[in-house]
């Protein structure tokens, strides 16, 4: 794992989320968790396209970082 995943690793642990940019496009990696009455419980991490709002969830953070390993090598900076 490259220094910039080790980064947001660390910070989506501290804050919760993080946002960086890969290849000029920014993106959020966020925990989410919901649960109520009329709402089905769920406790993941969600990996946010910030132009297309389109979302890919993941179980844990480290399947996250796992993946963003594999499919995200050009993260240029985290914000």
């Amino acid at each position: 794992m490259n220094d910039k995943l080790k980064q947001i690793a660390n910070m989506a642990k501290q804050k919760t989320w993080v946002s960086f940019m890969h290849e000029n496009d920014p993106y959020s990696l966020l925990h989410w968790s919901i649960a109520g009455i009329y709402q089905e419980k769920k406790d993941v991490w969600l990996l946010q396209d910030e132009m297309t709002f389109e979302t890919t969830e993941f179980a844990t953070l480290d399947e996250a970082i796992a993946w963003m390993n594999e499919h995200m090598p050009h993260i240029t900076e985290i914000l």
